[in-house]
């Protein structure tokens, strides 16, 4: 963890609808924030440092992540049509390699409830997508499942924030958090309210090594 205030973080997935909400919460933090954006991806904003370069060139990740309090990533699968060779999956070792490598320790993901902690207990809400995700969409289903694997196997501080269903509303003033089966939790949470818990758990220590679920309240 960062003896001093967090100043400086690295967004990966941020052009995406969550990550823009991202952007937003650290810039409004006063932080500086740096992007890692695929090739031939359009991204320009005010006020932010922009690397471009595929999720497994370990040279542009390790130039990305350099000198950075924390690492927040929203990667995920996006698409019906995903693919079956875990992208996601690989995108995030060859992350936590590069974190590795340049000595950043704290990272925070998102995740979902399809990917369960071992001390979840029975949620409907969350096992019936689940079963529907791993039917219909198999590829995702083993990205998302490799992907929560990956961040529990490495020596990193990190956190997964895993979520439902995300919506564009206004973040709302309450939020359930807590495991599945023991936190009473609603089916969504707005991508504004992800943001904000994220960039909240950069330096709280009882986070580490946690993946709490999130919902509006």
């Amino acid at each position: 963890m960062p003896s001093r205030p967090p100043r400086k973080v690295t967004l990966f997935g941020a052009t995406g609808k969550t990550g823009r909400h991202l952007i937003a919460e650290g810039l409004r933090r006063g932080m500086d924030v740096t992007v890692f954006a695929r090739p031939g991806t359009a991204f320009d904003h005010p006020g932010v440092r922009a690397i471009s370069g595929a999720l497994t060139d370990a040279a542009r990740l390790r130039e990305a992540i350099r000198g950075s309090d924390a690492v927040l990533s929203a990667l995920g699968p996006t698409a019906l049509r995903h693919p079956g060779d875990l992208p996601i999956t690989h995108a995030m070792e060859a992350i936590i390699l590069a974190m590795e490598q340049e000595g950043v320790k704290r990272l925070i993901a998102v995740s979902t409830g399809t990917a369960a902690d071992p001390a979840d207990g029975f949620d409907w809400k969350i096992r019936m997508p689940a079963a529907l995700i791993r039917a219909a969409v198999p590829g995702a289903y083993r990205d998302i499942i490799g992907l929560a694997r990956t961040i529990r196997a490495s020596s990193l501080d990190w956190t997964m924030v895993r979520v439902a269903f995300l919506t564009q509303r206004p973040a709302s003033g309450r939020l359930n958090v807590g495991l599945y089966g023991a936190t009473r939790h609603s089916m969504a949470v707005s991508r504004e309210a992800v943001a904000a818990f994220m960039f909240d758990r950069i330096a709280e220590p009882g986070s580490i090594r946690s993946a709490p679920g999130i919902s509006a309240g």
